[in-house]
């Protein structure tokens, strides 16, 4: 059973791929001229296909680490595309890429690819010439070392994989992530993100504690869970009981 995928235009140049159960984001960069240029690719799936092709031809597909490598083939097959990788990933591709990258190759006039390396396995960013310069980072963790390598390069946007598309101030963000301590993502449910996290909690419970300037409001229990349109109601009907007549036991 294929995993679901939706698509939606994030700009006019743009397209997001989204896995909701994974939180997992593909771009295709809209190109009528030279063909569509993908960003890695979902599983591969009818459905997946048929969003693709929904939005034009495709020519060209970019895998920017070996785990992304899995279902290129099967995309080349089914789309026509050619695929790029980088050498380090290209035993990865079922009958290798139909382009090999080396460090800092241009694809097109308006995109070029740059290879950074970390501890574990190198990644394949590819920079596009558009608003300001764009980042497409694939699965890179902009706070790890490896990052660091993307400093001298101007960009404004950031496109990842596992993270909601950033479009303003891209280069702010990869230099606070590279110097700021690690914040793990806080996950509420199973899709999406926490409404809260521990500094609005601790405001919140600032809230909620006991004011010493503001005196404490004396209403019963029983009347507080009735409401506050019927406090006056709650304390006058058992005063009206209580002097109602009663009749007389006969002694």
């Amino acid at each position: 059973m294929s995993r679901p995928v939706d698509i939606q235009q994030l700009r006019s140049w743009i397209f997001e791929l989204y896995e909701p159960l994974e939180d997992a984001r593909h771009y295709l960069v809209f190109d009528r001229e030279r063909g569509n240029l993908l960003i890695d690719a979902p599983p591969i799936s009818e459905r997946a296909l048929r969003l693709i092709r929904g939005i034009g031809r495709s020519s060209l597909l970019v895998v920017t680490n070996r785990s992304r490598a899995r279902d290129a083939a099967a995309y080349r097959d089914a789309l026509g595309v050619q695929v790029a990788a980088h050498a380090d990933d290209a035993d990865a591709i079922a009958g290798g890429p139909d382009i090999t990258l080396a460090d800092g190759d241009a694809l097109r006039p308006d995109a070029k690819t740059l290879r950074v390396r970390g501890e574990g396995q190198g990644a394949t960013v590819v920079l596009l010439r558009r608003e300001g310069g764009v980042l497409l980072c694939g699965d890179l963790d902009l706070a790890s070392p490896a990052a660091g390598a993307l400093m001298p390069f101007e960009f404004a946007v950031v496109l990842s994989a596992d993270r909601p598309p950033t479009w303003n101030a891209g280069k702010d963000l990869l230099h606070q992530r590279l110097n700021d301590p690690r914040k793990p993502r806080t996950r509420f449910g199973i899709l999406l993100p926490s409404p809260w996290d521990s500094g609005y909690l601790g405001r919140l419970q600032d809230q909620m504690s006991p004011n010493p300037i503001v005196p404490s409001e004396q209403t019963a229990g029983r009347e507080a869970a009735m409401g506050p349109t019927t406090l006056v109601v709650s304390r006058v009907t058992p005063e009206k009981q209580a002097r109602a007549p009663r009749p007389e036991s006969d002694g």
